[in-house]
Parts: structure tokens; C-alpha cells; sequence
């Protein structure tokens, strides 16, 4: 059991800590963390995104959406898978 005498809850930012710019990347590391999810589904269940009753135009939609969002980061290994996927709906 922790015994709040051994925690401690004096919080003294630096100088430097800025609240909002900590609060902004928050945002960017969840939107890479969500992305970086939403990309591993698509690759480890290619048949599911294939097979789904969704429109071929919805699916190829979305899986740009996340090419877009990794080429923005130039990881153009998982562009190159997800555009596999996209040329394989457009067969």
C-alpha cells in the first residue's frame, strides 16, 4: 500500500514548461498513437478491409486518409503497404 506521506505532490514546472504546447502535443501523440492502430488493423486483417460490405469508394476513402496522414510523416514503408491494399480494392 502507498502511504501518501511517499508521494510527492509539489509540482514545480521549469521555466521553460508551456501548458498549452504540452496540451497540443498530447493531441499529436494520440492522433499517431490512433493512426499508428488504425494502420496495424488494416495490415494484420487485409482480408476483413477487402471483404468488407463497405463501398470499394468508402474503403479506398479511409485507407488514404491514413496514407495521407503517414506521408505526411515520410514513412513510406507503410504507404507503400497501404497502397498495396488500394490497388488490390481497385482490381
Amino acid at each position: 500500500m502507498i502511504d501518501d506521506g511517499d508521494m510527492n505532490f509539489d509540482f514545480e514546472p521549469d521555466g521553460e514548461w508551456d501548458s498549452m504546447d504540452y496540451v497540443d502535443n498530447m493531441g499529436i501523440d494520440s492522433r499517431q498513437m490512433m493512426m499508428d492502430v488504425v494502420y496495424t488493423s488494416i495490415i494484420n486483417n487485409k482480408l476483413a478491409v477487402l471483404n468488407s460490405i463497405s463501398t470499394d469508394s468508402l474503403k479506398i476513402a479511409a485507407i488514404k486518409h491514413v496514407l495521407t496522414f503517414f506521408e505526411e510523416l515520410e514513412d513510406y514503408e507503410k504507404c507503400g503497404e497501404l497502397k498495396k491494399i488500394i490497388d488490390k480494392i481497385k482490381e
